[in-house]
C-alpha cells in the first residue's frame, strides 16, 4: 500500500497545484502551485505524478509601509460610512475595504489584493497594536523625570519584546490607530467582552442560579422516585454548609470590613478648605501703598522692593496686561474680579528680588503658594517673550562706541567684550590698531585678543599697569554679583527646580537687569554720552561703521582670521603700549599716592 494515499488521484492533485491556500496572514501564506513539498508531506513527486510540470510560482507581495497606511485608511472609512457602516455580512464588509484600498491613488500600478489577503493583514496589525498599545501604557505608567517621549517608546518596544518574544515593527500603525476614536472604542470594548467572558467562566453560577429560580418543578414519576431516595438531615446539610461556605463568607467579609475601614477614613479625612483671601482688599492695599495720588511710601522704598523705579514697573505692567492673557483681570461667573495685573506682577517680582517662599506674599497680596508660582511662570515666559529680543540681542555700534569711551576714559581704548563684534580702530602709544581685545587672568593663551595683568610686577610702570587691568576686569567679573544682589533667586538653591525653569528665570533676571540699567542709566552717567558716536573729543577709539561681518566664510577667511587672534608678537606689543599708555595717562595720580 502506498505510504501517500493520494499519489494515484492525479485529478485531485492537478486541483490542488491550481489553487494557494492562505493560513494566517499573506506573510505566512503557503503556495500549493509550488514544488517545495508541504509541511508533513512525504515529497514532492506525488504533484507530478502524471509528468505535468507545476505552474511558474507567483512571487509575494509583501505588505510595505504604505500599503499598512492604505489599509487602515480603507478601514476606518468604510466602518465610519453613515449610510452602511458595519451592519453587513463580513465577506461583503472586506470586499468594500478591498475596493477602497485598490483605489487609492497611492498604490496605483499596483497589483490588486484579495479581500482575503486585506481581511487577514488587518487582524493581524490590530491584534499586534493592541498589545503595544499596553506595552506603552505600562512604560507610560514608568516614566520618571527627565524622560521624554523617545524613552518611554524606547521602554515600550523593550516591554513588547519582553512579553510576547518578538519586535514590534508596525509603529507607523501605531501612530494612525492610537488617537483614532472609533478604534480605540472597539479596542476597549474587545478587552471589555475578554473580561467579562473570563469572569463568566471563572464564576460561571450566575447562569446556574438563574436556571435554578426558573427550574420546572419535578413531574409525578419523578417525584415518587425521589421520595424512595434516602433523606439527609438537617444536620448533616448545616455541616456540609458550613464545610463548602466559609470561602465565600471569608471573602465577604473582609470585603465588608474594608468598605468600613473606608467610610471610617473618609469621614476622619479632612474635607479641602477654601480660604476667602479677600483679593480686592489686597490690590486696594497695593494701590494705597504705592500707586495712589499720595503713597504710603515714598518712590525709595518702592525701587528697594521691586529693585525698579514705578515708571518701569508700570511699563512692564502695561506691556503684559495689554499683550498676555494670564496677566489680563478677568470676572468670574458670579460677576467678581480677580487679580489684578499689579497684584501679579508684583507677587512674581517680590519672589524673584528675595528669593522667599511662595507664601510669603500671602498676607499681603492675597495671593496662594499655587497661583504665585504660576505668576512667576507665566511672568519670566513672558519677559523673555515681549523683551527678550531687545535686552538679549547682540551690541549694536552705538552701545560698542558707548563701551569704547568708557574703556578709554580708564585706560583701556579698544577693549570691549565681543570678539564678533564690527571692526574697532583705535591708537594706543602712537601705533594703530583694528581689533578689540579683552581683559583676562593669566588662565588664558597669550593672544593678540586676550590682555594679562603682569603677576609678579617690576618697576612704577607695571605696578600701575597690574593695577589699572585688574580694576579694570573686576567690573566684568563684578556684573553677576550684581545680578545675584539684585535678584536672590538666582543664588539660592534650585534642587526642586528643572533646568528648563532655572534657564527660563535667569534669562528673565538678565533682561530685567538690562531694562533696569537702561531705564537708570542716565541717573548715574558722569559724562556727555551725546557724542558717542562720532568719537568727539580727544578719543581714539571708533567703530568702523563701514566693515561688515557678513563676509562670506571659507578657508581661507577663517584660517586669516585665525593666525591674527593668535599672533603671540602682536600681544605682546599691544601690551607694552598699554603699559606705556596708562603710565602716561595716570602718573600723576600715582606720584600724588
Amino acid at each position: 500500500m502506498d505510504s501517500y494515499p493520494f499519489s494515484s488521484h492525479s485529478k485531485f492533485v492537478e486541483l490542488l497545484s491550481q489553487q494557494t491556500v492562505s493560513f494566517g496572514n499573506n506573510e505566512d501564506s503557503v503556495d500549493l502551485s509550488s514544488s517545495q513539498p508541504l509541511p508533513g508531506s512525504v515529497g514532492t513527486e506525488a504533484s507530478n505524478c502524471d509528468g505535468d510540470s507545476a505552474p511558474q510560482r507567483r512571487e509575494r507581495r509583501k505588505w510595505t509601509p504604505m500599503d499598512d497606511v492604505v489599509l487602515i485608511s480603507s478601514w476606518l472609512n468604510t466602518s465610519k460610512d453613515p449610510v452602511v457602516g458595519n451592519e453587513q455580512k463580513s465577506n461583503g464588509f472586506w470586499k468594500r475595504i478591498a475596493a477602497y484600498f485598490g483605489a487609492s491613488p497611492l498604490l496605483a500600478g499596483c497589483e490588486e489584493r484579495d479581500h482575503n489577503h486585506c481581511k487577514h493583514r488587518w487582524h493581524r496589525i490590530n491584534d499586534l497594536v493592541s498589545k503595544f498599545c499596553g506595552a506603552y501604557e505600562a512604560a507610560t505608567r514608568e516614566k520618571t523625570s527627565g524622560q521624554n517621549e523617545n524613552d518611554v517608546l524606547k521602554l515600550a518596544h523593550q516591554i513588547f519584546y519582553n512579553n510576547y518574544k518578538t519586535r514590534f515593527n508596525l509603529e507607523h500603525a501605531w501612530k494612525e490607530l492610537r488617537h483614532d476614536q472609533k478604534w480605540c472604542e472597539l479596542a476597549t470594548a474587545k478587552n471589555d467582552g475578554s473580561l467579562k467572558k473570563r469572569k463568566c467562566e471563572d464564576g460561571g453560577d450566575s447562569e446556574s442560579s438563574q436556571a435554578t429560580e426558573n427550574k420546572r418543578p419535578p413531574g409525578v414519576k419523578a417525584a415518587k422516585k425521589s421520595s424512595q431516595k434516602t433523606v439527609v438531615s438537617d444536620d448533616n446539610l448545616n455541616k456540609f454548609q458550613s464545610e463548602t461556605v466559609p470561602l465565600s463568607e471569608a471573602d465577604n467579609e473582609s470585603s465588608r470590613v474594608r468598605a468600613v475601614e473606608r467610610e471610617e477614613e473618609m469621614k476622619t479625612r479632612k474635607p479641602k478648605v477654601y480660604i476667602e483671601r479677600n483679593r480686592e482688599e489686597g490690590h486696594l492695599r497695593l494701590w494705597n501703598d504705592y500707586f495712589s495720588d499720595t503713597p504710603t511710601y515714598p518712590e525709595n522704598l518702592f525701587r528697594r522692593r521691586s529693585r525698579m523705579n514705578k515708571l518701569l514697573f508700570m511699563h512692564i505692567v502695561h506691556r503684559l496686561s495689554n499683550e498676555v492673557c494670564f496677566f489680563r483681570q478677568k470676572k468670574d461667573v458670579t460677576g467678581r474680579l480677580g487679580l489684578s495685573p499689579p497684584q501679579k506682577c508684583t507677587a512674581a517680582i517680590r519672589v524673584l528680588a528675595y528669593g522667599s517662599a511662595l507664601d510669603a506674599v500671602d498676607e499681603y497680596l492675597r495671593l496662594g503658594a499655587t497661583t504665585t508660582w504660576l505668576c512667576v511662570e507665566n511672568f519670566v515666559e513672558a519677559i523673555i517673550y515681549l523683551f527678550g529680543d531687545e535686552y538679549l540681542r547682540r551690541p549694536t555700534p552705538n552701545d560698542l562706541q558707548r563701551l569704547l569711551h568708557i574703556e578709554e576714559l580708564r585706560g583701556f581704548p579698544g577693549m570691549i567684550g565681543s570678539i564678533d563684534s564690527p571692526q574697532v580702530n583705535f591708537s594706543v602709544n602712537g601705533r594703530e590698531y583694528d581689533m578689540a581685545y579683552y581683559l583676562t587672568d593669566d588662565i588664558y593663551p597669550k593672544w593678540a585678543i586676550f590682555i594679562q595683568s603682569i603677576p609678579i610686577p617690576q618697576g612704577p610702570k607695571a605696578v600701575l599697569f597690574a593695577q589699572r587691568q585688574e580694576a579694570a576686569r573686576k567690573d566684568v567679573e563684578r556684573a553677576f554679583g550684581v545680578l545675584q544682589a539684585r535678584f536672590a533667586i538666582v543664588k539660592n538653591p534650585a534642587f526642586s527646580w528643572d533646568k528648563v525653569k532655572i534657564g527660563k528665570i535667569m534669562r528673565a533676571c538678565i533682561i530685567l537687569h538690562n531694562m533696569i540699567v537702561e531705564s537708570e542709566r542716565d541717573e548715574c552717567t558722569q559724562y556727555d554720552v551725546s557724542n558717542f558716536q562720532q568719537g568727539g573729543g580727544i578719543e581714539s577709539s571708533h567703530i568702523n561703521f563701514t566693515y561688515s561681518t557678513d563676509i562670506p566664510t571659507n578657508i581661507a577667511n577663517q584660517m586669516g582670521v585665525r593666525t591674527r587672534i593668535r599672533d603671540k608678537e602682536a600681544h605682546q606689543q599691544l601690551k607694552s603700549d598699554l603699559v606705556e599708555h596708562i603710565w602716561r595717562k595716570f602718573r600723576r595720580d600715582q606720584d600724588n599716592n
